[in-house]
């Protein structure tokens, strides 16, 4: 057995006055909705004869403590109840302001940094790290380091060759005792000041070339000789990097000789370096094994 219940109906009276009956009435007016049948012009002030909750609000706070036992309270003007605030009892010893804001928790906040300081901090902890990672390098001269890889372990094995791999400060004006120096090689009268020279194996270093003349240098000054070279059989197709680097432009001059086979070769000329390059090719078009960068772009190829 089922019942139906009619909906409750919504009216308004337009009495302004509190209600004396202890069931408040659920009067409501929409400005959107017409469905009760009061024009708009009537409703206007009928919602002008009404105060707004702001205002009960206010009526509330001004409404003197213990005016009533009851905490649900009718305002004029108003058509439902309002629950009365209850306020805290006063306390009996006055509070300093001091005390009163140490009572709440210390929110210690900090704005987020914003992303361009953290990649600076992040770049500048980069470059420190780096520097800090970075050996000192000691001048050294006159220095000739040979390496030989064996037939046998070249051929089971590439990736135990022994290669020359580092960096190098080569200062020309240091003077290196006579009895510290190895003998020169069979046929050269001329003593290097940086020999590097592999057999089966590559070469891949940083040159740095520092020092500055003394005063009682003699005019002009000697040139700084640099030579690599890769020797050994036509399976030796290691490459052969060298980067000649000079950190003040009075650098002593220089000359760079690279001798490679069958390997790849790179030489990486500083921006302050003026002079001739050379390049020799076996066999084979010139223009088909070489390629300068666009600084060198001006050089002129002479295919002999």
């Amino acid at each position: 057995m089922s019942m139906e219940v009619a909906p409750p109906t919504y009216s308004f009276n337009g009495d302004t006055s509190a209600p004396n009956s202890p069931t408040p009435s659920e009067d409501m007016v929409s400005a959107q909705s017409h469905s009760l049948g009061i024009p708009v012009d009537d409703m206007h002030d009928a919602e002008q004869q009404f105060p707004t909750a702001l205002d009960a609000a206010s009526q509330l706070l001004e409404t003197p403590p213990g005016s009533s036992s009851d905490p649900t309270q009718y305002y004029p003007g108003y058509p439902y109840p309002l629950p009365f605030p209850q306020r805290r009892p006063a306390p009996s010893a006055p509070v300093s302001s001091e005390a009163r804001i140490s009572a709440f928790p210390d929110h210690k906040f900090e704005p987020v940094t914003p992303l361009l300081r953290r990649l600076s901090n992040r770049t500048t902890t980069t470059k420190s790290s780096s520097v800090a990672a970075q050996p000192k390098l000691n001048p050294t001269n006159y220095v000739s380091v040979f390496r030989k890889t064996h037939k046998r372990s070249f051929s089971l094995s590439r990736s135990q060759v022994a290669s020359i791999k580092g960096t190098f400060a080569v200062n020309p004006f240091l003077d290196i005792p006579a009895m510290l120096l190895s003998p020169l090689p069979v046929g050269e009268t001329a003593r290097k000041n940086l020999l590097l020279r592999v057999e089966n194996g590559g070469i891949d270093v940083d040159v740095h070339l520092i020092g500055d003349p003394p005063p009682n240098a003699s005019t002009p000054v000697a040139r700084t000789e640099l030579y690599f070279e890769l020797c050994g059989g036509s399976d030796n197709t290691f490459p052969l990097i060298a980067k000649i680097h000079t950190p003040t432009l009075r650098r002593p001059p220089f000359r760079a000789t690279l001798v490679s086979k069958n390997g790849f070769t790179s030489l990486h000329l500083p921006p302050s370096f003026h002079g001739l390059l050379t390049v020799k090719v076996a066999a084979g078009d010139l223009n088909n094994h070489i390629s300068l960068s666009a600084a060198l772009g001006g050089a002129r190829n002479d295919p002999h």
